[in-house]
C-alpha cells in the first residue's frame, strides 16, 4: 500500500496547513508506509521550498507534472552560473553586466534559487523584449520553456509553456490566450500518444490515475485541498478500485459565522457530497459534531488530529525550565492577516503593559496585514513593546515559544492550530479565544491555559494583567505544568492508530506490515 497526500504548493512562507501535511507524512513514514506528497498547482519552486523546509522527507515529493513528463526518479545534479553553462547556449558571459550576449546582440538574463543553482533563464531580442524563459528544475535539467508575446494593452504575455523530460523531450503543452486564459493542455505520452484538456484540473486527474494504474497496488489517497471545482473533478478518483480518496478538513468552516458570512465555502462540496469520497477527515470532534447534523451518511467523517507528538518530543517538553522564560514575554505566531485578528490581541497588550510594564508581545510571521499593524503600534507609541518580528524557520520558532510565558491566540476561525501544539510542547500556555475549531481541544480553561469569549478584548487585557502581576506567576506556572497532559493525548502511538485503523478498515482489513 501507498499514501498519496495532495497539497496545493509550497513557498517560502508555510501555511499551518503545509506543516500539518508534513507531520502526517513523518508519521507514515515512521510506521513503514510507503507515502509522497504530490503538488496540485506548478511552480517551478515547489521542490526548492519543499526540501528547504523538509529535507529528511525530499525523497518523497513529486509534482503531479512529474508523472506526465516521466521525472518521477532524475538524477540530481547542481547547475550554477558559470561560463560552460552559458557557451553552451551560444552565449559569452557578461558577468559584471549580469547577462550573457550571443554574435546578434540577442542576450540571456537569470535568476538563481536561493542556494546557487540556475533557476530561469530568460532571452532578450536585442530590442531588450523577452521572448522566452527557460526554467530549470531543482535537480539540474531544462524542465519548462515559456514563450511571450507583447498584447494589445502593451502587455507581455505567455502564450505557450512546455513541460520537458530530462532528456529534453516536450511531454506537455499549455497554450494560452493573450487575455492570460488557458487554452488547452496537450500530453504527449511516453508512447507517442496525443491527449487534449481544457482545464487544468482534467489534467490532474489524468496525472492521477496515471500514477494509482499498478492494479495490484493499494493507493491510499488525502486530498488537502479547498477548491470547490478541483475536490468536484478529485471524486473520480475514487471510481478505481484500488484507490481509497479521503479529503482533510483543515481550518475550513461548513456552518457561518455570527455575522452570517460563509467561511471559505469551498469545502461544502466535499461536505454536502460526501458519499463521492471514502470519507471526510475532520480535525476535532467540535467540528465533526458541526458536519454531522448537515449530511445523510455520518459514517465515513473520521476524526483524527493533525499533530501528534513523539518520544523524542517528551524529552524536549520536560527540559523546559519555567525560571529560564523571558520575564513578562507573550507571542503571537500566525499570519499576518484579517481572519488572524491580530489587532484586538495588540489592544489588549497595550492596556495590560500599562497596568504591568514588564509585558511585551513579539508578534512573528508575515502577510497583508503587516503596514496596518504598523501602524497600530506607531500610532499607540508602543514600539519599545510590541515588536512585528517577521518569520522563522520552524525549528527556531519552536525555540522561541519555549522561551515566551503566554501565548495568544485570537484569530476569528482556525482548523486545529498547529502554533497550540508547539506552544504547549514548549510549556507555554496559551489564551485563546473559544472558536471554530481546534483551542477547545487543545486548552482545558484555567487548566493549561484559558479559553475566552471571541472578541472580548476588555477580557483579554484584564486577563493579562491578573496573569503578569502576580510576582510568583503561580496561575502560568499551573498552567505550563499541565501541558503534560497535553503531550499525553496527543502522544504518536494513539494518533497513529487512528490512521492505522482507517487504513484496515477501508482496504477490508488487509494485512500490511505497518
Amino acid at each position: 500500500m501507498q499514501a498519496v497526500f495532495l497539497n496545493t504548493f509550497y513557498a517560502e512562507n508555510l501555511s499551518g496547513a503545509s506543516y500539518a501535511v508534513n507531520k502526517r507524512l513523518e508519521l507514515f513514514l515512521r510506521h513503514q508506509v510507503v507515502a509522497k506528497v504530490m503538488t496540485t498547482k506548478f511552480y517551478l519552486t515547489n521542490r526548492y521550498f519543499f526540501e528547504k523546509h523538509f529535507p529528511n522527507q525530499k525523497s518523497s515529493f513529486l509534482e503531479f507534472i512529474d508523472v506526465l513528463t516521466s521525472t518521477i526518479q532524475v538524477p540530481e545534479k547542481k547547475v550554477l552560473v558559470d561560463e560552460n553553462f552559458f557557451n553552451k547556449l551560444g552565449f559569452l558571459l557578461k558577468k559584471n553586466e549580469h547577462k550573457a550576449i550571443d554574435r546578434r546582440s540577442n542576450y540571456v538574463t537569470w535568476t538563481t534559487y536561493p542556494d546557487g543553482r540556475i533557476l530561469e533563464v530568460s532571452y532578450h531580442n536585442r530590442e531588450g523584449e523577452i521572448v522566452r524563459i527557460d526554467g530549470y528544475d531543482y535537480r539540474g535539467f531544462l524542465s519548462v520553456k515559456s514563450y511571450y508575446e507583447i498584447n494589445k494593452d502593451n502587455h507581455l504575455c505567455m502564450t505557450r509553456r512546455e513541460h520537458l523530460n530530462q532528456y529534453g523531450q516536450t511531454m506537455l503543452t499549455y497554450y494560452f490566450t493573450l487575455e492570460k486564459k488557458l487554452r488547452k493542455i496537450i500530453w504527449q505520452t511516453d508512447r507517442g500518444f496525443i491527449y487534449t484538456f481544457n482545464s487544468e484540473d482534467d489534467l490532474l486527474i489524468t496525472a492521477l490515475k496515471q500514477y494509482t494504474k499498478e492494479k495490484s497496488e493499494k493507493y491510499f489517497v488525502v486530498a488537502d485541498l479547498f477548491i470547490t471545482e478541483t475536490l468536484a473533478k478529485l471524486a473520480k478518483l475514487n471510481e478505481q478500485n484500488n484507490v481509497a480518496l479521503f479529503v482533510q478538513l483543515h481550518n475550513i468552516q461548513f456552518k457561518e459565522t455570527q455575522e452570517n458570512d460563509p467561511i471559505r465555502i469551498g469545502y461544502s462540496y466535499p461536505i454536502l457530497n460526501n458519499n463521492y469520497y471514502n470519507g471526510l477527515i475532520v480535525l476535532t470532534d467540535r467540528q465533526k459534531k458541526d458536519i454531522d447534523s448537515v449530511v445523510e451518511n455520518q459514517n465515513n467523517i473520521y476524526t483524527i488530529p493533525e499533530n501528534w507528538f513523539s518520544s523524542q518530543d517528551v524529552k524536549r517538553h520536560r527540559l523546559v525550565k519555567w525560571d529560564d522564560k523571558e520575564d513578562g514575554l507573550v507571542i503571537i505566531s500566525a499570519r499576518l492577516d484579517k481572519v488572524k485578528q491580530i489587532d484586538q490581541a495588540i489592544k489588549s497588550v497595550i492596556f495590560a503593559h500599562s497596568r504591568v510594564p514588564k509585558i511585551h508581545l513579539e508578534i512573528w510571521g508575515s502577510g497583508p496585514e503587516k503596514e496596518e499593524l504598523e501602524k497600530i503600534i506607531q500610532q499607540e507609541d508602543a514600539e519599545d513593546y510590541i515588536f512585528l518580528k517577521g518569520s522563522l524557520d520552524n525549528k527556531s520558532m519552536k525555540k522561541r515559544l519555549s522561551e515566551a510565558q503566554l501565548h495568544l491566540l485570537t484569530s476569528k476561525n482556525e482548523g486545529l492550530p498547529m502554533v497550540l501544539f508547539e506552544s504547549q510542547l514548549g510549556q507555554t500556555p496559551s489564551i485563546c479565544y473559544d472558536i471554530d475549531y481546534g483551542p477547545d481541544a487543545i486548552i482545558i480553561n484555567r487548566v493549561n491555559g484559558d479559553l475566552i469569549a471571541a472578541n472580548d478584548t476588555k477580557y483579554l487585557a484584564m486577563r493579562l494583567e491578573d496573569l503578569f502581576k502576580d510576582d510568583e506567576q503561580g496561575i502560568l506556572r499551573h498552567y505550563a505544568f499541565n501541558t503534560r497532559a497535553t503531550i499525553d493525548k496527543y502522544n504518536e502511538s494513539s494518533i497513529w492508530l487512528l490512521w492505522k485503523n482507517l487504513m484496515e478498515q477501508t482496504f477490508k482489513h488487509e494485512n500490511y506490515n505497518y
